[in-house]
């Protein structure tokens, strides 16, 4: 969706207002987004994605229900076209995104739309010199774009498996149950966690926070997943099962008898190099 100022009848503000001193509104009022990629598991990526909008009349629209902000993504090599809602009264938004549907790139384009049909729409941002003064939108609908930022491309980065180790092919996610559950019926290992535990852990940035998380996900996924790779549970087209199987037998040195006398504790704990220990000595170093 590639959209440009000139393209509307009628004044729509975007982040190319900073710069344009002869365009729609004057200057001071813009609207902008940040983008950040997180690669959450084998081609799994989370997208947070940030506005900034600096408009009183659009933000009040926005208050009152009468206009939303949106994202649609759309992959130019695939048909995937998507549409997501900010959350209300959220400037961000979290998208997760398989990039295998994608291919490698992905445009996204925020809008800010109306909700619902507008008779008359003001904005005292409004440029006088091209519109003139107390300068009125009528009989807008509801989907119509009050602002937008130019679609940005991103590139959906992939992580190499053999270098980056078996962390990779777990994915942490959102669940609606009570309790941490690991699902290994896919080609990633879920450590699906209350949504609750979720909004905290998506928070986590630090050191000492990820290898403590280590120890309280990863740790109990590997295990299960070991026992699964010890008695044949599990499909072995799985993409982590024929990973993960290659490493404990390649990269550990076990043998199918051994790894049936191993216990799951401790080859979790070798594959994940030590995590215990790691979260101990995190837990002892000061902070600058």
């Amino acid at each position: 969706m590639k959209l440009r100022d000139n393209a509307f009848p009628y004044p729509v503000l975007s982040s190319n207002n900073l710069t344009d001193m002869a365009g729609d509104f004057l200057a001071g009022n813009s609207f902008g987004v940040s983008v950040t990629d997180n690669l959450i598991g084998v081609s799994q990526h989370e997208l947070i994605i940030q506005y900034q909008l600096k408009n009183d009349d659009l933000q009040q629209l926005i208050n009152r229900g009468d206009a939303k902000v949106v994202a649609h993504f759309e992959s130019g090599l695939t048909s995937f076209r998507e549409i997501a809602e900010f959350p209300e009264a959220r400037d961000t938004l979290r998208f997760e995104i398989d990039s295998t549907k994608m291919m490698d790139t992905i445009d996204l384009t925020v809008m800010i739309v109306a909700n619902k049909a507008i008779a008359e729409y003001r904005n005292s941002g409004f440029n006088p010199d091209m519109f003139g003064s107390n300068y009125c939108v009528r009989n807008l609908s509801r989907g119509d774009i009050l602002a937008f930022e130019p679609s940005i491309e991103i590139q959906l980065e992939m992580q190499d498996l053999a270098a980056s180790g078996p962390k990779t092919l777990i994915k942490v996610a959102k669940s609606e149950a009570t309790l941490l559950n690991v699902n290994l019926d896919s080609d990633v290992i879920r450590v699906e966690l209350p949504e609750a535990a979720y909004a905290v852990y998506s928070q986590l940035q630090n050191a000492k926070e990820m290898e403590l998380a280590n120890v309280a996900l990863l740790l109990p996924a590997l295990i299960s997943a070991v026992d699964d790779i010890k008695f044949n549970e599990s499909d072995s087209d799985y993409l982590w099962y024929k990973e993960l199987m290659t490493y404990i037998y390649e990269g550990l040195h076990y043998t199918e008898d051994s790894l049936k006398n191993a216990s799951s504790i401790i080859v979790a704990q070798q594959i994940l190099s030590g995590p215990i220990i790691k979260a101990f000595n995190a837990l002892t170093v000061e902070e600058d």
